[in-house]
This record gives C-alpha cells, structure tokens and sequence, in this order.
C-alpha cells in the first residue's frame, strides 16, 4: 500500500464516498493487497465525520434485555466496552454461556502482572542492568496484550486518562511510571477514596503536579505551598468546575447561571493541606533531606512536619481545616472533604462511562451509575465494582438506539445511535490480540506511538498534558456540536493523525508484524486461514470480532470486491488485505 500523503487529504476530507474516493468501480486487483491509500482515508474519516453518540434522555431506571444477553453480536460490543479486544469466536463464546454479571464477578477475582516487577526483571537482562523508561511502556503493553485480566487492564488504563502521569518531556523514569501504572491495576476494582489517597502519594504524581516538596507559606520570602496538584485533583480528578445535580447535568439557578464547585482560596487552602511531602525512604526528622537524599519512586511519599502549613485551611462547601494539625491529619481530611462532595458521583461515572461505552451518555445513565457510586447497596461509597457493572450492564450500554449505519448516513441521521470513537491505542491493540502477535522472546518493544506523523498520535504516559489526550467535554465543529454532543477522541482525529495512522498500521500488516526482526511481533495468520478461502466466511468472521456485527452492506460491497480479486489460495495475502481494509472501515472505527 503506498504512503498516503498529506495533500490527498483535502479530497478525503470533501466527504467523498467509498466509491468515488476508490475511482467510481472500487479498487482493481492489481491494488487489491490494500485498496488505495485515499479509499482508506476516505473510509476512516467517513466514518469518523458520520458516526456519534446519543443524547437520550431517558432518566428511568434500566435493566438489562434479557434477549440480549444471548446475542453473540451484543457479546462482541460487551468484550469491546470492557477488554482490549476479542481474540476469537470461543471466547465470545464462552462469555455468552456465562453470562456478563458472572463474567464480571470473575474479572474481578483476577490481578494483573506487576509492571514494576516487569521493569526490574528486565533491566536486569539488559547490558548496564539499568532500568529504562521503555521497558515501563512494554509492561504495560504485556498486560494487555496476553494477561487474562483484561477489564483490570482497562479500568486501568481508563484511570490513567482521568488522573494523568505524562511521560512527555521525559523526566519520570521507568519505575516511576510501572509503580504508578500498579497503584492503578491495584485500585481498578477498589474504593475511588482509596484510589484517590494512593494517587495523591504516588512520587510521579507529586513530581507531574508539583506537590512532591511543596512546603509551607513563607511570609518573608513570599513563597506559598505550590498550588498545581490542588486544582487539578478538584478539576480533573473528582468534581470538576461546576456544580452539578445527580445526573451529572450541571445546576442552574432562575437566571440560568452556573455555581462554580470551588474558588481561589478554596486551592490555596487544599495547596497547604497537601504541603510537607517528598520522597519515601528519606530521614523525616532532619531538614534539609526534604529536598536532598535518594529518590525511591516505587514507594509512597512521607512528610515533614517542619515544612508542612500549620495554618487553618478553608475547603469544599465551607468546611475549614483547624490549625496546627499534622500533614497526615490535613491529608486525610482534605481528600475525604473531597471524596464526599456530591458531585464526585456524576462526575467520575460520565468520565468512565465515556471511557468504555459511549461519548454522551444520557443523564439517566450518569444518574444509574453515580447512584451506585453513591451507594454500592450495601451503604458503601465509592465502591469501583459496582461502578463497573452498572457501567457495562444498563441497557444503555447493551441495547443500542437503532439506526442507519454510519457507512451509509450523515450525522442528522445516526445522532440517535449510540457509542464512541475508538481511540488509536485500543484499535491497534484489538488488531494486535486477534491475530495473536508474538515475539520468539515472549516480550514486545511496543514503545513510542505518539508520533502524529509515524505512528497513532496516542501512546499510554505520553499524553500532552495532564488534560490527556482529548478533552471529555470536546466536540468537533459541524453537526456533532450543532446536535450539542460531544467527541472526545475527534479531538486527535486531524489529517495527520488520519494519514499517520494509517500509513503506520498498513505498514505493520503488510510487514506481518510489529517491531524489528529480533524482537518483532508476529502475526498469526493462520488464526484465520479456516474461513480465508471463502470471502463471505472472512468477512462475517472480522465483521463479528472487529465490528461487533456492525458492518453495512456497502463496506461489505467493497470487501468482497478487495478480497476476491486475490488468489484464494494466497491466504495471508487475504488476510493483510481484509486488515488494512478494516484499520480503514468506520463501523471499526466507531464503537457502537
């Protein structure tokens, strides 16, 4: 498949169609390996421009369509909301005669490998037995690729989005970023107060918000505790800007004014609460180690008393921390002040729930599922079981508002469908684990993908900023912000990311694998060569475990024009092309 280039986009971006863009009759044979680079193009953006999430509006309490447990088409979107892909037709299988509360209950009984241990086991085997910020990437890479924990994984990864350790610069080291990724598996399935107390003392996340060394108010040097890591556990991490009532819609007084969540004084009382902490390990009792000793990332951080604001501190709805109490004594009551603030609820269930289902959640989903962060039905606040499983199991999850496919309509007519993009990391990990890719060493060296140009424009601890990648409340101008919903993974969809991720997963299939030759992950093919032979059975066998059963008949139209203009028997070559057609499809696309 040849490189796209950048000025070919503008013809993409004009909304051609699948049978334009590929010359009026589709692609001939001679390019049936993979199309042409401009029909992929145009596929992805047709499907990126075309395809949002609803608004509904329903605020009804929902339960799960029993006939929907037993569609294998549903099983397929579950394992695509909860997991980094289906590997194949027995695991969809198998999850459809358990059951999807049972399934869940056994996810959660199952831990994740330690990235840190991954990290140490591997700078052990390297020449200076150093270790190296990359082999945190390859860590985190394993879990997803081959540990059977697969919601752990991507509860963790959602976490990560929502309580951003970047890696950009690069100033963490790799054990920094796998201790942090652990504290995240570990808590994925805990208590949000005990995530948000874990976070909070983790080094990369003091070192990211500069709460690591922050100390007390100096009225002789006019200095104040560093404010950075305050605001943005009020704004990003737990109740964002903005009051808002239990279904996550934002309170609005007569005059139709917003109630903003905290003032100024407000972060500069949580900055004093959160000052006198540094590095674990340390010597607490002598000053000057607050700022010098050695730098253990892996542990949690400890405080110094000595440079710790013993002045009152004014918090959230008016509660004021009394003065001279201990950094621990400030800490706890600081985070509990914030873990109970009602809008903690709404917010952190409309961010995950974007983060697994859907783009634009109804309020009556916000509400279900904050009322069970509210209340586990055992009393318990917080609980990120129950979360998950309200999340996956309401019916607005499972049972789709029907519609025109979004391969064949505008915006105006799928705005009633639900879901969301696929971020550029999850679609090129569900590539990854159907065709079962390996190394001979067992490892991967899956690294930077961050790359606009070369690579996703997307790598796990390489976002831009503590915002992540994308914005929750973005919306891409046109119909999706004229119908008032939001995209938050459009933010990333640009002509480069669109050609630059393209030209990077075409080249991988076409390589039969990712990486170099001594430690290239290679493709399995032979996983599908049963049903390459007949393009009807290769088709309906990628349509179910990459589409969920979604795609429309015009995108098969052009699949089975691609496929058999190839030699039936060139198996693999079928497959590549079915591949590269699929990176390019947008009901693969779109997550529905």
């Amino acid at each position: 498949m040849r490189i796209i280039k950048k000025h070919t986009i503008l013809a993409v971006l004009c909304g051609t169609s699948l049978l334009v863009a590929c010359g009026g009759n589709g692609p001939t044979a001679p390019e049936a390996n993979g199309a042409t680079a401009l029909h992929s193009a145009s596929l992805i953006y047709q499907g990126v421009a075309s395809s949002v999430a609803t608004f509904a509006s329903s605020t009804a309490a929902s339960a799960l369509p029993a006939e929907k447990q037993t569609s294998v088409e549903d099983t397929a979107r579950f394992l695509a909301q909860s997991t980094f892909g289906v590997t194949n037709e027995a695991e969809l299988n198998a999850v459809r005669s358990m059951g999807y509360e049972r399934w869940l209950d056994e996810q959660f009984k199952l831990e994740n490998a330690s990235v840190l241990e991954y990290v140490k086991q591997q700078s052990q085997r390297s020449s200076d037995g150093k270790p190296r910020d990359e082999m945190a990437y390859e860590g985190i890479w394993q879990q997803w690729l081959y540990n059977p924990a697969q919601l752990r994984g991507r509860i963790a990864y959602a976490l990560s989005q929502i309580m951003v350790v970047s890696n950009v610069s690069p100033e963490l080291n790799g054990p920094a970023l796998a201790s942090y990724m652990d504290v995240l598996n570990r808590n994925a399935f805990g208590n949000y107060r005990k995530l948000l107390e874990d976070v909070t003392l983790h080094p990369a996340m003091g070192y990211y918000l500069n709460m690591i060394e922050s100390e007390k108010e100096d009225p002789d040097r006019g200095t104040h505790p560093n404010e950075n890591f305050a605001r943005e556990v009020l704004q990003l991490f737990s109740i964002g800007l903005m009051q808002l009532n239990p279904d996550g819609t934002q309170i609005k007084s007569a005059e139709r004014k917003t109630t903003p969540t905290y003032d100024e004084d407000t972060v500069k009382g949580f900055a004093k609460a959160f000052s006198g902490w540094s590095f674990g390990g340390r010597n607490n009792a002598v000053n000057d180690a607050f700022h010098h000793g050695d730098e253990d990332w892996t542990i949690p951080m400890q405080s110094w008393a000595s440079k710790h604001s013993t002045a009152e501190k004014k918090l959230l709805n008016g509660v004021v921390l009394s003065a001279g109490q201990t950094p621990q004594q400030d800490m706890t009551q600081a985070l509990d002040n914030i873990f109970n603030h009602p809008n903690v609820g709404p917010f952190i269930s409309r961010r995950l729930i974007q983060r697994l289902t859907t783009s634009n959640p109804s309020p009556g989903y916000v509400q279900r599922v904050a009322s069970a962060f509210n209340n586990n039905g055992a009393g318990v606040r917080g609980d990120l079981k129950a979360v998950i499983k309200a999340i996956l199991l309401d019916a607005e999850a499972r049972d789709p508002i029907p519609g025109a496919s979004s391969a064949e309509s505008s915006v105006a007519a799928v705005v009633a469908n639900q879901g969301k993009l696929r971020e550029p990391v999850i679609r090129f990990a569900n590539m990854l684990r159907l065709l079962n890719a390996k190394s001979v060493e067992g490892t991967n060296r899956i690294h930077y993908l961050d790359n606009a140009d070369y690579g996703l424009g997307q790598s796990p601890f390489l976002a831009p900023s503590v915002f992540n990648f994308y914005s929750p409340d973005f919306r891409a101008s046109g119909e999706i912000a004229a119908a008032g919903l939001v995209s938050p993974e459009f933010q990333i969809t640009t002509e480069t990311t669109i050609v630059g991720s393209l030209n990077f997963l075409t080249s991988v299939i076409s390589k039969g694998g990712y990486g170099d030759q001594e430690t290239k992950l290679e493709f399995d093919f032979k996983r599908l060569h049963d049903v390459a032979p007949d393009a009807e059975a290769l088709i309906r066998r990628i349509n179910l475990l990459m589409m969920n059963g979604s795609m429309s008949a015009a995108t098969k139209t052009s699949y089975l024009r691609v496929i058999n203009g190839i030699d039936p028997k060139n198996l693999d070559e079928r497959i590549k092309a079915v591949m590269k057609l699929t990176m390019a499809a947008p009901e693969y696309a779109i997550q529905k």
